[in-house]
């Protein structure tokens, strides 16, 4: 691979403005001195198919993708990977000869965050919420080595189908919890990951969790991606637990998104410096 040709990689989503994707993939092509592009593009309802058809014909080498169009972009992939399947939804796209192959990286980058931490095989993981960022952690934690995942939500209908994609893959034992009131995480959790969008406007709002029964081995991981730790996670500070920030799953996001692109691996100081200055603008 000629590492010194011009390419092009971006984002497609509905809104992208204060994304900080961009900012963290330039600053990690200019660290490593690739002449390379990375630009955000914004793409109007019903647009996706036309915009991935141009990034295809431009010569895009790589995409990311935002909400809303994870599930469409799932669809129009020539190929997925074996998350991407399971997850249902595509945010990350590697150009592989003239085929775009379809891969989720959100779940994935919280993987490996939480691995920073503790270890993830053998581990009971309590995943709060059923959506698509909960959809992609459950997946991706299960892949990990979890023995068991347990999903709490208030819609049962998406939870079900959440607990039979992770039933699937084998080797994982799963359940859906309804989740009224006020959940009472159970001693034996070792992972809690919020997977809900508690926290995300309000970063002092705590989701209905009570956390007073956690052991002290016991790690808590949110997913909202914010300046300062949420709510969730100063609670789980003052017990003394260990905690996983959202802004760590989006910097592994990007880094492992960087290596299959470009089969380096991205300086995750790199990533972190410009997330930062992102998040203080």
């Amino acid at each position: 691979m000629q590492l010194s040709d011009r390419r092009f990689f971006g984002l497609l989503g509905g809104i992208v403005d204060g994304n900080p994707t961009e900012e963290m993939l330039q600053a990690a092509v200019a660290a490593a001195g690739l002449p390379w592009k990375y630009v955000s593009i914004p793409v109007p309802a019903g647009g996706f198919a036309a915009a991935w058809a141009a990034a295809r014909q431009l010569g895009f080498s790589g995409l990311n993708v935002t909400k809303p169009f994870k599930l469409e972009a799932a669809g129009l992939a020539d190929r997925l990977t074996p998350a991407a399947a399971a997850i249902g939804a595509v945010n990350c796209v590697v150009r592989d000869g003239d085929a775009m192959l379809g891969d989720n990286t959100d779940g994935r980058g919280l993987a490996r965050a939480v691995a920073a931490v503790m270890p993830i095989p053998g581990a009971a993981v309590v995943v709060l919420g059923a959506g698509g960022a909960a959809r992609a952690a459950a997946v991706e934690l299960a892949l990990a080595g979890a023995r068991d995942v347990v999903v709490v939500a208030r819609t049962e209908a998406p939870a079900r189908s959440l607990v039979a994609a992770v039933e699937a893959l084998g080797g994982v034992t799963t359940r859906y919890v309804s989740w009224l009131g006020d959940y009472q995480v159970p001693s034996s959790t070792d992972l809690l990951v919020n997977a809900t969008s508690v926290g995300m406007v309000d970063h002092g709002e705590r989701p209905a969790v009570d956390l007073a029964a956690l052991g002290s081995h016991a790690v808590v991981a949110d997913v909202v991606i914010a300046p300062r730790p949420t709510g969730l996670l100063e609670d789980a500070a003052r017990l003394r637990l260990a905690t996983v920030h959202g802004n760590e799953m989006l910097v592994w996001q990007a880094a492992i998104g960087f290596a299959l692109w470009t089969g380096r691996e991205a300086g995750l100081d790199v990533l972190r410096g410009a997330l930062a200055r992102v998040l203080r603008a």
